[in-house]
């Protein structure tokens, strides 16, 4: 039973992976596109088996991208649409859990961690996506006045995670449950403060660094 959740989710993982990889494919020039070109040929085979387990995810996954890569050509201004649209794609994953009931909770938990992950993603990447002309959802809904309405942010990033918690807490997750809650309740939140505050981009730097590099 844990061999076929671990298959699952390892079937999922590439799929999203290669799905990425094809996106940044898309985004990036033929030479700055060559690692991703590279890397997406080398998950090729990987890919091609995991969808073949999966084949209803693997399309779920292609069209939520499909409907966020529209919203982001046409530098949509409904930031819940794209944030819905990519938000959407991670609640498939929910399908491969037993039980009406428990479905239902994950698929919320990852739709609402989802939507909170767009939303910071699109904060933190806020000043290069301006340098480099590239859609922001959150300065395409404020016109360009996004670092004016932090708060707007905070409120309905907490919301998330909020229903996201009220979700998990209806899953039977064990000795786990320990663990969820604090990444929900304590780990999130703190992540959030440090992209709001532009704290976020040193801290994960120093994380990647080895200890002797890091700063005190």
């Amino acid at each position: 039973m844990a061999g076929g959740w671990l298959d699952a989710a390892a079937d999922q993982s590439m799929i999203l992976t290669w799905h990425k990889l094809s996106d940044d494919v898309a985004d990036h020039g033929f030479f700055t596109g060559l690692p991703y070109r590279f890397l997406r040929r080398w998950f090729q085979r990987a890919y091609r088996r995991a969808a073949e387990a999966q084949p209803e995810f693997d399309a779920q996954v292609r069209e939520g991208l499909e409907k966020l890569g529209a919203l982001e050509r046409e530098r949509s201004s409904q930031l819940d649409r794209a944030a819905d649209a990519f938000a959407s794609i991670l609640s498939c994953s929910a399908q491969t859990v037993s039980g009406g009931g428990a479905r239902r909770a994950m698929g919320q938990l990852l739709y609402h961690l989802g939507r909170w992950i767009y939303l910071m993603d699109a904060w933190d990447d806020l000043d290069e996506d301006r340098s480099r002309g590239r859609y922001n959802p959150l300065d395409a809904r404020f016109e360009g006045q996004a670092r004016d309405n932090r708060e707007y942010l905070d409120t309905t990033a907490a919301h998330s995670l909020r229903l996201a918690g009220s979700a998990a807490s209806l899953l039977e997750v064990g000795e786990w449950a320990p663990v969820v809650e604090n990444i929900l309740y304590v780990g999130l939140p703190a992540v959030q403060n440090a992209v709001l505050d532009g704290r976020w981009k040193e801290m994960r730097d120093n994380i990647r660094r080895k200890p002797h590099e890091r700063s005190l």
